[in-house]
């Protein structure tokens, strides 16, 4: 794995990828007018460039271009702010002040909804599995806050981990986040969209299970949220969780077990 520049290599995009490289510990390789097939075929197989376009891409062998959009998180921001609600935050009974475990990142729409809901005085973690998405996710949101100084602080709260979120929950002290929150919707992916089909080759394949949510009844303080399908639901029940949200036409719901 290594990082490189765009075709039209800058100093500042020279600069982004070497930082980036000792951030990450992996490789700098100068991109010195050398194609991407080139470097894919030669070098490594797993690379990520640095750009001006979208901040950072990546790329693997026989592999289309991978990269982070927040759609999706902005789309919901902006309905935010005209008043309307929002299914996850309602679900998770999401204020201001409050501490919040996402503990499947993905493109991080939950997580900036809820670091724009908690504010200032809350609290909010992100864990992610899969090492590219986590790298994309994590440098993309920091290159939109450039973009859209208005949510800097909104992306800036968001403590984002590379990590197995049951590993991370299990170093968590009892009762330490007021709500802990599972989506894992790339098992059964009932929601769609651009960005996710682009990362969908690297997403983390894991299922929830008893142990994760054990451990989230002990982490958290008020409750679970799980967000699942219809049959994933049924499973859910088995463990006293509820349904406070659904939707229907997209067939998928929130369940939720309050401590």
């Amino acid at each position: 794995m290594i990082t490189t520049t765009a075709g039209n290599e800058t100093q500042v995009l020279i600069d982004k990828a070497m930082s980036l490289s000792s951030e990450l510990g992996i490789e700098y390789y100068p991109r010195q007018g050398k194609s991407l097939k080139y470097l894919l075929a030669n070098i490594d197989s797993q690379i990520f460039v640095v750009n001006n376009m979208r901040g950072l891409s990546y790329y693997e062998r026989d592999s289309d271009e991978a990269f982070y959009h927040p759609n999706m998180a902005f789309l919901r921001l902006i309905n935010l702010k005209k008043g309307y609600p929002d299914n996850m935050a309602e679900a998770c009974k999401l204020e201001s002040g409050m501490s919040f475990f996402d503990g499947t990142l993905g493109l991080a729409a939950d997580s900036v909804t809820a670091s724009w809901i908690v504010g200032e005085s809350g609290k909010v973690t992100a864990t992610e599995k899969s090492f590219p998405v986590y790298v994309l996710v994590k440098e993309g949101l920091s290159f939109y806050a450039v973009q859209n100084p208005e949510l800097a602080a909104v992306i800036e709260r968001i403590d984002i981990k590379n990590i197995d979120n049951l590993d991370f929950s299990r170093q968590c002290e009892d009762s330490g986040y007021d709500v802990v929150y599972f989506d894992f919707m790339f098992n059964n992916p009932v929601e769609t969209s651009n960005g996710i089909r682009v990362i969908d080759n690297l997403a983390s394949r894991d299922m929830i299970t008893g142990e994760h949510i054990c451990e989230a009844c002990r982490v958290a303080k008020k409750r679970v949220v799980v967000k699942s399908d219809g049959d994933g639901v049924k499973a859910l029940a088995e463990f006293g969780f509820t349904i406070e949200k659904e939707n229907q036409r997209k067939k998928f719901y929130y369940a939720v077990l309050e401590k």
